[in-house]
């Protein structure tokens, strides 16, 4: 079977969801004929479960006008004739209703793959967006978890499980029996050891020749015949995660201690006093003498005021404290300390130390306060920085960050966009150090404003974690240095810049592109010009400084010097069809990293160039509509979605042309995460033997596609 090509997961419902606790909307449709693709739906029917319970109170039954005369063949099964739909909502209406009402439940039904095969297709159809459920198909799981019943259908099943049919071929009636069948089943999968969805959903995949009938009638295939690429991004090592960090601290880590205290005669405004001195929303009162002490807290305090008024600043702790104390030991961990509070209704909980005794305070505040400090302390390494070391240890930290961030669900794209924003960070935290170092030499400070900028995947927002040098300056008009001098202020500052660079692990680039060359250091008078003399000559050098220089943003500096040069170098390029007409031309040009026979080719360490083979033609192709549409985005994503917008193609191939670019991402990148764990050295090239099947089935699919770019290119400059 296409693993590939069946429904993704929710992202809310977890594999070890139990099944008894699962949240489902068992579902059914009519339609007017059994062909997935040009059928039509008439009627939807969809009940409520979780677990074993059904909410027959929260049902859909809709009737659709399908737009198209209702065959008679069709009305002899389920009894609904055009007449019946006359004022009917339309197929639009009808799925809107239905994917609120699904939500994000997992969905189930007798066959489902078949309905959701029917569903997908009218969603195209109607340019209806139509975000793909999880599924259980309860007859692959009747099959699977008994071989001996030979009969399937609705009717077999409703008979072995002992369960009334009512409405049979009536969409909510199949739907309220389909749900009846399933909730009899359940004891029967525990006792096989299916409790989970997890567990339901590879037991469904072992009816394995009732797949094949399905995939064969086309119910596992979305419009246009293109496999769900962003459905099947994971490796099997890396799963979505929940927040770890509840899971790996105790109370101990985050805790405010000691306890500031009050005792239980002070006065509400002594009280206040003490909160505004320490700057904390909570105070512990000593224990009474028959009692056990309690809390005060900002609430408190705000609560006796508005209904006490003045007289409120005299009154007594103990008249106005919370108590008891609801106090853990300092060891528990946090989840079960946010699990109490949640349970209790409580904003603060004591902490007791080994003796039992209060021995600090943990609050909301003191867990958000500890995990913004550890989110932004990456940043505020590189802004301190002082040296090439320390940025270094700082880039070091970026492989776990990009797999913790991967673990936590994040899409590709955004890992690369935080990735790419510490690149320009340290670039400029690089350039600061380099201008300290130019000052300590004697030779003061820049004698012009300039703007610093990262060009390529830094300027996209695309970097991975096998990065290199590619920068450039532009310095102000009326520069009175020559940049042409070795001793030159910028030359010199751009020699150390790149120097810390490349001493803090983004080595040099190959190619050159850098400030401390002179083709990559001049003022925006020359800068212009070169872009006109790209524009002008786009011979295939220029063309690959094109690819380079076009994804710029600025680092550090004057920023409207890089919104100068952006605004000339989009109009330039746009009325420049002969640079236009090379960029498109060259997206067709690069070379398929499959064989002849469908097989990967590979380096000589058994690896598949997945950047030369799938991301610089996206990216190519990106630009090159982007410039051709004065688009002033540089990330891919902007660039596909704005260009294929202003030229009124279809956002279908600019979508799937999304998801293959994100999932590639997103194999690179944990490609290069498990080789810096291994000590191998990152690069853009995968082992697609350690892909399973499933996913070398979909990545093969995806390099097939590539020629979606090509053909959007030539549609868009058209």
């Amino acid at each position: 079977m296409n693993e590939t090509a069946r429904p993704a997961r929710p992202a809310r419902t977890e594999a070890a969801t139990p099944l008894v606790a699962l949240d489902m909307v068992v579902l059914d449709t009519e339609t007017t004929g059994l062909d997935v693709r040009t059928d039509r739906v008439v009627a939807i029917g969809a009940v409520r479960m979780r677990g074993r319970d059904i909410d027959e109170a929260q049902a859909l039954d809709l009737r659709i006008d399908p737009g198209v005369p209702i065959p008679a063949e069709a009305t002899r099964i389920h009894h609904i004739a055009d007449a019946d739909v006359q004022g009917a909502p339309g197929t639009a209406e009808a799925l809107a209703k239905l994917a609120d009402f699904i939500g994000d439940a997992v969905v189930a039904g007798h066959s489902i793959n078949f309905d959701l095969a029917v569903l997908r297709h009218e969603a195209d159809r109607h340019g209806v967006a139509w975000r793909e459920p999880g599924a259980l198909d309860i007859a692959l799981i009747a099959a699977a978890a008994a071989p001996q019943q030979l009969d399937t259908s609705l009717e077999g099943l409703a008979i072995g499980t002992g369960v009334e049919i009512e409405g049979r071929h009536t969409a909510l009636g199949d739907a309220l029996t389909t749900a009846r069948i399933f909730r009899a089943m359940l004891p029967r999968l525990r006792q096989r050891g299916v409790r989970t969805l997890g567990e339901a959903e590879a037991l469904q995949a072992r009816s394995r020749e009732l797949v094949e009938r399905q995939e064969k009638a086309g119910w596992f295939a979305r419009p246009g015949a293109r496999p769900d690429f962003a459905a099947a991004r994971a490796l099997p090592s890396v799963q979505k995660a929940i927040d770890s960090f509840i899971y790996r601290h105790r109370l101990v880590d985050v805790m405010g201690a000691p306890p500031i205290t009050v005792e239980p005669g002070d006065t509400l405004m002594h009280a206040a006093e003490v909160m505004c001195e320490h700057g904390i929303g909570c105070l512990v009162v000593e224990p009474l003498e028959h009692d056990g002490g309690g809390f005060l807290s900002e609430r408190d305090l705000l609560y006796a005021f508005a209904t006490r008024g003045k007289e409120a600043a005299d009154l007594p702790v103990a008249e106005v404290m919370s108590r008891p104390v609801i106090a853990m030991p300092q060891d528990s961990f946090l989840y079960r300390a946010l699990g109490l509070m949640a349970r209790r209704g409580l904003r603060y909980l004591g902490v007791t130390g080994e003796d039992g005794a209060v021995s600090g305070v943990f609050t909301l505040r003191s867990l958000l306060r500890q995990r913004a400090l550890a989110t932004l302390s990456l940043g505020d390494r590189i802004a301190s920085a002082e040296s090439a070391a320390e940025l270094a240890s700082v880039q070091a930290e970026l492989p776990g960050l990009a797999g913790a961030l991967l673990a936590d669900g994040l899409d590709a794209r955004e890992v690369a966009a935080i990735i790419s924003a510490e690149f320009r960070a340290m670039t400029a935290r690089a350039a600061e150090l380099a201008a300290q170092i130019m000052e300590t030499e004697g030779h003061g400070a820049a004698p012009a404003e300039h703007c610093l900028m990262v060009l390529g995947s830094g300027g996209r927002g695309e970097s991975l974690l096998a990065p290199d040098q590619d920068n450039a300056v532009i310095v102000a008009d009326g520069y009175a240095g020559d940049l042409d001098a070795g001793d030159d202020w910028f030359t010199l500052w751009g020699g150390h810049l790149n120097r810390i660079l490349d001493e803090a692990g983004i080595p040099l680039c190959k190619g050159g592109v850098m400030v401390r060359n002179r083709a990559w250091r001049r003022t925006l008078a020359e800068w212009l010009r070169q872009v006109d003399a790209w524009a002008a000559n786009p011979e295939p050098e220029n063309l690959l400084n094109v690819d380079i220089f076009f994804d710029f943003a600025p680092a550090l500096g004057d920023p409207a010097l890089a919104a100068d040069l952006r605004e000339h170098a989009l109009g330039r390029a746009a009325e420049a069809p002969v640079l236009i007409r090379a960029l498109s031309e060259a997206v067709g040009q690069r070379g398929s990293v499959l064989g002849l026979f469908g097989g990967f080719r590979k380096d000589e360490r058994g690896r598949t160039d997945l950047k030369a083979g799938a991301l610089l033609p996206l990216v190519s192709g990106a630009r090159a509509m982007a410039l051709a549409h004065r688009v002033p985005a540089t990330s891919t994503r902007e660039r596909i979605l704005e260009a294929a917008g202003k030229a009124g193609t279809g956002g279908s191939d600019a979508r799937q042309l999304l998801d293959i670019h994100e999932m590639v991402l997103w194999l690179v990148l944990n490609q290069q995460i498990a080789d810096i764990r291994a000590g191998i050295p990152p690069s853009n090239a995968v082992d697609t033997g350690a892909l399973d099947r499933g996913q070398r089935k979909t990545l093969k699919h995806a390099l097939e596609q590539l020629d979606l770019m090509d053909e959007m290119v030539r549609g868009v400059l058209r």
